[in-house]
């Protein structure tokens, strides 16, 4: 069962990153198009709007992709020096705490998305799609930290984190 989830797994991030390379794709074609067109005095009205909504869609994406492979900020400069059974400690409580932050995006990003009845102003698109990047990011975020919190992923950088010691040359 181990070995599906982490496939699944596997699959549905191999897809959210190709998604991720073809809104920077996008985005980089579209501001090279726009500067090209303001060096010969013209402008694309839709730019700004959608590279704000494009932005957005990546940096909410790309969130789940960081917990995934634990991406984010560990200082281990003291934490080396802790004992294994604190360090699986501090994994567990940031687990916990990323868990409440991934049903906090779902709550909220549900509640702006229902709230939300504007429109942007140039391409007519409903706001409330900013907010469903944040709904989708928050249920990928929750999956991947229940299955760490119940053991079936692990990360190359976590198993690199407990087995830190402290040496000889750290003092």
């Amino acid at each position: 069962m181990k070995e599906r989830f982490e496939n699944a797994i596997g699959t549905v991030f191999a897809m959210v990153e190709g998604i991720c390379r073809l809104i920077l794709i996008f985005m980089v074609c579209t501001v090279t198009a726009q500067v090209v067109c303001r060096a010969f005095g013209g402008n694309i009205k839709w730019c700004e709007e959608v590279m704000l909504i494009l932005l957005d869609t990546m940096m909410f994406l790309l969130l789940p992709i960081g917990i995934k492979d634990d991406l984010h900020i560990r200082i281990e400069a003291f934490a080396k020096y802790f004992p294994h059974k604190v360090k699986v400690f501090l994994i567990y409580l940031s687990n916990v705490i990323l868990l409440l932050v991934s049903l906090c995006m779902i709550r909220y990003g549900a509640f702006l998305m229902e709230k939300t009845k504007a429109k942007f102003a140039i391409t007519g698109l409903p706001r409330k799609y900013l907010y469903l990047v944040t709904v989708i990011s928050g249920m990928l975020c929750l999956v991947m930290t229940i299955a760490k919190i119940f053991g079936l992923f692990h990360a190359k950088s976590t198993d690199e984190f407990l087995a830190s010691r402290m040496t000889c040359e750290d003092m």
